[in-house]
């Protein structure tokens, strides 16, 4: 019995990808995830926040905006972020 013919020297089909290249295409996926997990996890608070800014005690109200606004520059820096 013989074995599957072997391919001709001049098979000129893309090697398959490096670890690099494998890495490099991966990267911006988990950096996809890993944004996306932390702005699922900011929402709930912004939310909270939102309901809290209708307080009708002032003091809340400007707690309320402080969260928010921390909320916000948390967001903002998330887009800032280097690609990995």
């Amino acid at each position: 019995m013989q074995g599957p013919d072997p391919l001709p020297d001049d098979d000129h089909s893309a090697p398959p990808p490096s670890d690099t290249q494998a890495e490099s295409v991966a990267a911006p996926a988990s950096r996809a995830k890993v944004l996306h997990d932390i702005r699922g996890q900011l929402s709930p608070a912004m939310l909270a926040a939102d309901r809290l800014s209708l307080h009708a005690d002032p003091k809340v109200r400007e707690l309320a905006e402080q969260i928010v606004r921390s909320i916000e520059q948390a967001a903002l820096r998330l887009k800032d972020l280097p690609r990995f």
